[in-house]
């Protein structure tokens, strides 16, 4: 069993399980970054970008600091995983921001990264702390699909301009 895992649901919604929660959060505006040259809205592409850039900044999580990872990006506000390292484990928590989902790049998440304004923890407040190589293995095969899908969205285009998964 996978303790942190990220997918696609049937609605093209980006589904986050961790541990014994999930969330499921809004993909849309991963495909209208300000400056992507593709207008083609593709859910696994964007989703994929994301979790890449999510295992870059956990590998270089130093011991001691804290993270914010979105992955809902509606219009109004977003949806956010914090996670606080301690030696090799990781205490991750759910949350979210009035960060608006259309201003986050999916390929560059630094400008939130190690703060985000107006961060709230979900309630109930349910901690839960991992291994932290597991978590980034997970992610890594969580990406692997991820690429496999984004890879039928390139071939298998929908007419008016949607895509497949």
């Amino acid at each position: 069993m996978r303790n942190v895992s990220v997918s696609l649901n049937a609605d093209n919604q980006i589904e986050v399980q961790v541990g014994s929660e999930s969330r499921a959060g809004e993909s849309y505006y991963l495909g209208l970054q300000p400056a992507s040259e593709n207008h083609d809205f593709r859910p696994a592409t964007g989703t994929m970008q994301l979790v890449g850039e999510w295992i870059r900044l956990l590998t270089d999580l130093n011991d001691g600091q804290q993270l914010f990872l979105p992955f809902d990006f509606s219009d109004e506000y977003t949806r956010w995983l914090t996670l606080h390292r301690e030696g090799l484990d990781v205490t991750i928590i759910f949350g979210w921001a009035t960060v608006e989902g259309w201003s986050i790049s999916p390929r560059d998440l630094s400008q939130y990264a190690f703060g985000v304004p107006g961060f709230m923890t979900d309630e109930p407040f349910l901690p839960q702390t991992f291994y932290l190589p597991r978590v980034i293995s997970n992610l890594r095969n969580c990406y692997a699909i991820l690429a496999e899908q984004a890879c039928h969205e390139e071939m298998h285009p929908v007419p008016g301009g949607e895509m497949l998964t």
